[in-house]
């Protein structure tokens, strides 16, 4: 069975729970949680399209994650946790 557009991208989206730029660690939620390991050439694509480090995310940001096999590459901000609060869908 084919997926939908739809539905790859509601299950390529994740929520940032808990950003650890220390450990270079995430946790994130999607089906369920998981704990990510980033490397220190990891890139964060702000919703501006600059690259920016991991202490640009906050708990809230949904995101879609590139993995490169030995660590996440990259991070696209779909959204802020401040948009999907103030959004009028809630």
């Amino acid at each position: 069975m084919t997926q939908s557009l739809t539905d790859w991208l509601q299950q390529s989206r994740l929520t940032i729970v808990e950003v650890d730029p220390e450990r270079n660690r995430l946790r994130v939620k999607g089906e369920s949680c998981s704990d990510l390991a980033c490397h220190e050439q990891t890139v964060v694509i702000t919703e501006d399209g600059l690259a920016a480090s991991l202490r640009s995310l906050n708990p809230g940001d949904v995101v879609r994650v590139d993995d490169a096999g030995k660590g996440v590459a990259r991070i696209v901000v779909l959204r802020r946790v401040w948009e999907q609060i103030a959004s009028p869908e809630l």
